[in-house]
């Protein structure tokens, strides 16, 4: 407002443009022998998607106070993301920083929603109350969002991690001067001094980027010093983070540049001394400390780079400096500043099995596949194995979903044969059954003075004496009511329950056996076919051999569980001419089993 912008001062000054160079940047290589290597322990775009599903599925009412998710809920979330940072602090609230982070994301990113203004309970109320606060996914945002390639699910992911954080534009935004990223381990700056000098001015948004770029520039998987990148910015850029020139206040007077930087001794939570803006290291005390706590910020969250930490070399001079000694830049970095960030790949393997693999997350395929396929493990590849039920099942929710189709539209390569023949059979199959769960199967005559209390139950009349119907204990309840002696069958997961002797069931009647007259044994021809198993010493050469066979799309079943191929041995010519091309790696020496 233009009232607010007179009263609070200008507003802030964009960061200067820099010049990138073209070429590569090469830091001191360092060595980390006598350092503790930190890569990223969390997956957050794999959490974030498994987070919204776990919302969907529930009706989860946040806390009034605090506005936080409620405890049960963390604790199985906590199950569901396989972490155990689940805390309970001294005034008996359970806290789990990775969760919370997560859904400050996903409501960040518009993907989830609930009220964070809240209201004042009362006159006397120091905080605000958030009643009734249910949160629920933004399912238009969500699909739209899953809908976007990765690249652009990555961008998007990136702007809103970068961007300043403030509750409005003359606000100092949270940067990492004084607050910790969700991996940090350097201690931080007082913010004593925070609301004058150079941070008003100051927008971090540019400057993260900047320095993204920078580190897009390093040759990838090499050990780099962090000291000589501090020396690099120095030297060709050292207004990177803070412009040259004056500083004024509201009031037009010229304010203390970093009066808004102070360094203590012995006491981290002294007020300090400002770093004096003529000192010759003034650049590595105060920029070079921000550049160590950038890196383990969203470079690290996301898996762009990995670091380095050593001793602290002043353990009583605070914040600490040259702790975070070293780092390595990965290829996704540039990739995806890039938007070169590739969609996922998927293989159908005969015995089943799909392959899919991606640089991020692939939550869009997994969702599609999730219908038709479970998932067996997830790690660098995700592998999910086709199953009977579900693509019956799935089937039936939908006539006109061809599975062979879909999966050969997905997939790389051609489906091979036998997969084809195992999906269409299950087709087939699904054709044949209508699957209900949740219903219950009402046998027997209508009466009319129970018409118009089993009415509403009833979802489809089968026949005149069948009926299914919903809620199975209502039903038995109102037919007793009805003196009409019900009897109720539960059936077991795996079998039906038998009728009792004295019911009256068409479920009980006997087909008569008729005694087959004696005539001559019919001919039948059988075919056999032999099938031949290779057992593997270890993974590694099953994997070999079972990724050869695949690429020249043989038809073989393997088993990484039991280290086996399986197939038939009209097939054995084609795959000993595969073997033969592995002879520079292994030479393949069968051995037949007694």
């Amino acid at each position: 407002m233009p009232g607010k912008s007179k009263a609070r001062g200008p507003e802030p000054s964009p960061l200067p443009q820099h010049v990138l160079p073209t070429e590569s940047i090469h830091p001191a290589p360092a060595d980390i022998s006598d350092l503790t290597v930190v890569e990223t322990p969390r997956d957050l775009r794999r959490d974030l998607h498994t987070f919204i599903a776990y919302v969907r599925e529930r009706n989860i009412k946040r806390a009034v106070r605090g506005n936080l998710l409620p405890k049960a809920d963390l604790v199985r979330l906590a199950k569901l993301l396989a972490i155990d940072e689940v805390i309970n602090d001294d005034q008996g609230e359970t806290r789990a920083p990775w969760i919370h982070f997560i859904d400050q994301v996903a409501l960040g990113l518009g993907l989830v929603a609930y009220d964070t203004t809240g209201v004042y309970a009362g006159y006397s109320s120091t905080e605000k109350s958030y009643p009734n606060n249910y949160m629920t996914v933004v399912e238009t945002a969500y699909r739209r969002f899953l809908a976007l390639p990765l690249a652009e699910q990555e961008r998007q992911l990136l702007d809103y991690l970068i961007q300043d954080r403030r509750l409005d534009p003359y606000d100092i935004p949270t940067n990492e001067f004084y607050a910790a990223d969700i991996f940090g381990r350097l201690d931080r700056f007082s913010p004593w001094g925070s609301a004058t000098g150079i941070m008003k001015k100051l927008q971090f948004a540019p400057v993260r980027r900047f320095l993204l770029e920078i580190l897009a520039r390093c040759p990838t998987d090499v050990w780099f010093s962090t000291a000589s990148l501090i020396a690099y910015l120095k030297a060709r850029h050292p207004h990177f983070l803070i412009p040259p020139g004056q500083i004024k206040d509201a009031g037009g007077k010229v304010a203390p540049r970093f009066s808004c930087f102070n360094e203590t001794v012995g006491n981290p939570y002294d007020r300090g001394e400002p770093i004096p803006e003529d000192a010759p290291d003034a650049f590595e005390r105060i920029e070079g400390r921000y550049v160590e706590r950038f890196l383990e910020g969203v470079p690290l969250l996301l898996g762009y780079v990995d670091v380095a930490y050593g001793e602290n070399p002043n353990p009583h001079h605070f914040p600490s400096r040259g702790v975070l000694r070293a780092f390595r830049v990965k290829g996704r970095l540039l990739r995806s500043l890039r938007g070169q960030i590739a969609e996922p790949s998927v293989t159908v393997q005969p015995n089943l099995e799909i392959y899919v693999q991606a640089e991020i997350y692939p939550a869009r395929v997994l969702a599609e596949l999730a219908p038709l396929a479970d998932v067996v493990s997830s790690d660098v590849a995700t592998i999910l194995k086709l199953r009977r039920e579900k693509v019956a099942a799935a089937l039936v929710q939908d006539e006109r979903l061809n599975v062979v189709k879909y999966l050969e539209e997905l997939s790389d390569r051609e489906l091979p044969q036998n997969v084809v023949r195992e999906l269409r059979e299950w087709g087939d199959l699904s054709g044949r059954f209508t699957l209900y769960t949740g219903f219950a199967l009402w046998e027997g005559e209508q009466p009319d003075r129970s018409a118009a209390e089993v009415g509403a139950l009833i979802v489809e009349e089968i026949s005149p004496q069948m009926r299914l119907v919903r809620s199975a204990e209502t039903l038995y309840e109102r037919l007793e009511q009805a003196a009409l002696m019900p009897i109720w069958i539960k059936h077991k997961e795996d079998g039906f329950a038998a009728v009792p002797e004295d019911a009256r069931s068409v479920f009980r009647g006997q087909t008569p056996v008729r005694t087959p007259q004696p005539t001559a044994p019919p001919t039948v021809e059988v075919q056999r076919e032999v099938q031949m198993t290779l057992h593997f010493p270890s993974e590694e050469v099953w994997e070999r051999v079972r990724r050869a066979l695949a690429d020249a799309r043989c038809a073989i079943t393997a088993d990484r569980n039991l280290r086996t191929i399986t197939y038939m041995r009209r097939y054995e010519p084609q795959i000993m001419a595969v073997f033969e091309t592995l002879a520079p790696v292994y030479r393949l020496q069968i051995l037949d089993l007694a």
